[in-house]
C-alpha cells in the first residue's frame, strides 16, 4: 500500500478501520521493506539518517537543528495539533554580541556543555573555519559541487479536505554541479545594490571548498532561478526536471525556522546573509505586513550582534580581533546592505528608521589598501589605520554637514569601494530628506522651514562634493565609463533627486497654497506657491531625464526600490500637467516625460510585484483625477502625502477624484 491513499483517506475512516490499516501497513513494511529506519528528526528536515560515531543513535548530532515550529499565520496548518511531540531541545545560551557563531554551521553545529574559549569563539566568527565533530575529527559532509542540493525545510502536503498533513515532503534541488554554479553566478548579476556578499571570488572559492552553508546556497539558487527565469533547457541528474521554483520559494518564505535561527545563538555570517536575502526578496515580491516585519527583525538582530558598532567591539573583544580582515569586510558589507534596506522599506512606508545615523560605529567599506579596521576614529570622524605606508583612512558616514566634503574626497581615492560608499553617502542624504518630510507634522511652521533649510544645505553639500560630471544622466563615454558603472551611478543620482523632490514637497509655503488663495491674500503668497511648484516640477523632470537614459536590461541589476522614486515623480508630473499653471507648450514635454517614467516602471514590473502595484495605483489616480486643478486641490493632495507606499496615500490615490470633487475648504497641515 502506498502512502498517498493512506494520507488522503485517513481523515474519513472510522477509528477501528484506521487502526487496522496502520497495522496492515506495518506488517507490509516488515515483510518487504528492509531498509534502515529513519528517525523523525531526519524526516522532518529531509535528511538521510546517519549514525553518530560517539552515541550510536540514529539521526544528526543533538543540537544540530532547532525544533520545527508552525508556519506563519497565513499558511498555518491544522495538523500541527496532531503531530507527535518532539524531544525537548537543550536550552540555548544567551546571545552575546561578541560571540556570534561561525558561518556555514547550520547543518553541522554540535552542542557542547563547556563555555567556548576565545580561540573557539574567534573560529566561529570566521567564515573559513571548518566545523568539527564532538570527537575532534573533521565532520564529513557532502560537498555542494558533487552532490545534489537539498533545502533543509519541508513543504506541507494538503489533503483533499484542505487539511495539512502531519508528515512533510522535503523540497529537493536535484541540480547538477554546473547548474548550481551557473545560478550562483547569475545571482551576482541581480540586486547588486543590496547583495550581502562583498567578494564574489572569495564566496565562490569557499563554495567550491564546501565551506558555505547549504541553506544559504539553496536560497541563492532558488531566488536566482526564479528572478532570472532559469529555463528548463537542461535536465537534472537521473533525468529529473528542474525543481518547482515557486514551491521552493513558498517553502523558504513560509518556514518559521528562520526566525528561530535568528532568535537563538546560532547566528553566523551565512545565517544573516540568508535572512537578509529572503527579507529583500519578500519585501519586493510579497509586500505587506509580514515582509515589513521581517525586515525589522533582521535589522534589530544586526543591532543585537553589534554590527552597528563593529569597529568598537573589535577593540574590546579578543575574539573579534582574531577574525580575518576578509570576514570583517563581509560583516561590514552586510551591515551597509541592512542600512539600505532599512532606508527603502521605512521611507517608502512613511515609518521611522530603525537605524540611527548619529549612533553608528561601523565604518564605510574599506579597500585592500586601508589600514587596520579596528582603528579608532579621529575627532573629525576618520581614523587612520596603522598599516603600510600610503594606507587610506578609515571613513565613517558623516553626521555633521562640514564633514561631508572631506569624506567624499577620501572615498574617491579608493576605487575598489568607491561606488558602494558613494551609494551609502547619497542614501544618507535621502534619509535626511525623508525624515524632514515626517517631522513637519510634529513641529510649528517656523520649525518646519528651519528643518527644510538644514536638509537642503546637506543635500547641496553632497551634490557639490561629488566628482565633476557625476550628476550627468548620460554615460561618460570619454571617461570610458561602462554601462554597468553608469547605471550604478544613476542609482545614486536618483537618491539625490528624490531627496530634492521630498524637500520641495515639504516646503511650508507650498502646503499653505490653498489657504492663501481662498483668503484672497496678496500676490506674494501666489508667487511663493508658484516657486514651490517649480521646484517640484524641476525635481520630477530631473528624474525623468534619468529614466530617459535607462537601459531596461539593468532593471535586475539594481534594487527595485528605485521604483518608489519613479512612482512619486510620475504622480506629481501627472498632477502638474492638470493644474491651471501648466502651459500648453509645456504639456507636450510633460506627456513625453510621463510616458518615459511609465515605461521604466513597466520594465521593473515585469519581475517585481511592488512596481506592478504602484503602476495600478498610478493608473487609478490618473483616471480618477481630471483637469483643471487649483490651489485648494494641491494643498489637499500634499496634505495626504505621507510616503510613496503608505496605505493611506495609496487609498487616497484610488479615490482622489471623489475627494477632490467634494473638497470645499483646503486641508491645512
Amino acid at each position: 500500500m502506498t502512502d498517498k491513499p493512506l494520507e488522503s483517506n485517513a481523515a474519513s475512516l472510522p477509528l477501528r478501520v484506521f487502526l487496522d490499516v496502520l497495522v496492515s501497513a506495518a506488517h507490509t513494511w516488515r515483510a518487504g521493506n528492509r531498509e534502515r529506519p529513519s528517525c523523525s528528526r531526519c524526516l522532518e528536515f529531509g535528511e538521510t539518517c546517519r549514525y553518530s560515531s560517539a552515541r550510536r543513535k540514529p539521526g544528526p548530532p543533538l543540537g544540530s537543528h532547532h525544533a520545527p515550529s508552525p508556519l506563519r499565520k497565513s499558511r498555518r496548518s491544522n495538523a500541527a495539533s496532531a503531530a507527535a511531540p518532539a524531544a525537548p531541545a537543550a536550552p540555548a545560551a544567551p546571545l552575546r554580541p561578541s560571540a556570534p557563531t561561525p558561518p556555514g554551521t547550520i547543518e553541522t553545529a554540535t552542542a557542547t556543555t563547556t563555555e567556548p574559549s576565545t580561540r573557539d569563539t574567534a573560529a566561529r566568527l570566521s567564515a573559513s573555519t571548518p566545523t568539527a565533530t564532538p570527537t575532534g575529527q573533521r565532520e564529513e559532509r557532502p560537498t555542494p559541487t558533487t552532490q545534489p542540493l537539498v533545502v533543509p525545510l519541508t513543504l506541507p502536503q494538503l489533503t483533499p479536505a484542505g487539511r495539512g498533513d502531519v508528515r512533510k515532503r522535503p523540497c529537493t534541488l536535484n541540480l547538477a554541479p554546473h547548474q548550481v554554479e551557473c545560478l550562483l553566478l547569475r545571482y551576482f548579476d541581480i540586486l547588486k545594490d543590496v547583495s550581502p556578499i562583498y567578494s564574489r571570488d572569495l564566496f565562490l572559492q569557499r563554495y567550491k571548498d564546501g565551506r558555505c552553508s547549504e541553506s544559504l546556497i539553496s536560497t541563492i539558487v532558488v531566488i536566482a532561478a526564479k528572478v532570472t527565469g532559469y529555463a528548463a533547457d537542461q535536465d537534472g541528474p537521473e533525468g529529473d526536471g528542474l525543481p518547482n521554483w515557486d514551491a521552493c520559494l513558498d517553502l523558504l518564505l513560509s518556514s518559521s525556522l528562520l526566525d528561530e535561527d535568528l532568535m537563538g545563538d546560532a547566528l553566523s555570517l551565512d545565517d544573516f546573509r540568508r535572512a537578509f536575502i529572503l527579507a529583500v526578496y519578500e519585501y519586493h515580491q510579497f509586500p505587506g505586513h509580514q515582509s515589513w516585519m521581517r525586515v525589522g527583525r533582521v535589522t534589530r538582530m544586526a543591532y543585537r550582534v553589534g554590527l552597528d558598532r563593529l569597529d568598537h567591539i573589535r577593540t574590546v573583544y579578543a575574539d573579534w580581533r582574531a577574525v580575518d580582515p576578509e570576514d570583517i569586510q563581509e560583516w561590514r558589507a552586510l551591515w551597509w546592505c541592512i542600512y539600505r534596506l532599512d532606508t527603502y522599506s521605512n521611507m517608502a512606508c512613511g515609518t521611522p528608521y530603525v537605524i540611527d545615523d548619529t549612533a553608528m560605529g561601523t565604518s564605510l567599506l574599506q579597500s585592500p589598501a586601508t589600514g587596520a579596521a579596528s582603528a579608532s576614529p579621529d575627532a573629525d570622524g576618520a581614523g587612520a589605520g596603522a598599516g603600510a605606508v600610503g594606507t587610506l583612512p578609515v571613513l565613517y558616514l558623516p553626521s555633521d554637514l562640514d564633514d561631508v566634503p572631506g569624506v567624499v574626497r577620501a572615498v574617491v581615492q579608493a576605487p575598489a569601494t568607491f561606488m558602494a560608499n558613494i551609494h551609502n553617502v547619497t542614501l544618507s542624504a535621502l534619509r535626511q530628506a525623508g525624515l524632514v518630510l515626517r517631522l513637519p507634522l510634529l513641529h510649528s511652521l517656523g520649525d518646519r522651514a528651519a528643518l527644510v533649510t538644514r536638509a537642503e544645505r546637506r543635500l547641496a553639500t553632497t551634490r557639490l562634493a561629488l566628482p565633476t560630471g557625476w550628476l550627468n544622466p548620460r554615460r561618460n563615454a570619454l571617461s570610458n565609463e561602462s554601462r554597468a558603472v553608469h547605471h550604478a551611478r544613476l542609482a545614486t543620482v536618483l537618491h539625490l533627486q528624490m531627496a530634492q523632490l521630498l524637500l520641495a514637497m515639504a516646503d511650508p509655503g507650498l502646503r499653505q497654497e490653498g489657504a492663501d488663495n481662498n483668503n484672497n491674500d496678496n500676490d506674494d503668497n501666489d508667487d511663493r506657491a508658484v516657486a514651490g511648484w517649480q521646484r517640484v516640477l524641476e525635481a520630477c523632470q530631473d528624474i525623468a531625464a534619468v529614466a530617459h537614459q535607462w537601459d531596461s536590461s539593468f532593471c535586475l541589476a539594481v534594487d527595485p526600490a528605485l521604483s518608489f522614486v519613479v512612482f512619486t515623480a510620475l504622480v506629481f508630473l501627472d498632477l502638474y500637467r492638470k493644474t491651471a499653471l501648466a502651459d500648453p507648450r509645456l504639456r507636450r514635454d510633460l506627456d513625453h516625460q510621463t510616458t518615459v517614467l511609465h515605461l521604466q516602471m513597466s520594465h521593473f514590473a515585469t519581475t517585481w510585484t511592488v512596481p506592478r502595484l504602484l503602476l495600478l495605483s498610478y493608473e487609478s489616480f490618473h483616471q480618477s483625477v481630471s483637469a483643471p486643478l487649483y490651489g485648494r486641490h494641491i494643498a489637499l493632495i500634499l496634505s495626504r502625502f505621507e510616503a510613496p507606499f503608505h496605505p493611506r496615500w495609496l487609498q487616497f490615490l484610488s479615490s482622489a477624484g471623489t475627494v477632490l470633487a467634494n473638497s470645499v475648504r483646503p486641508v491645512v497641515t
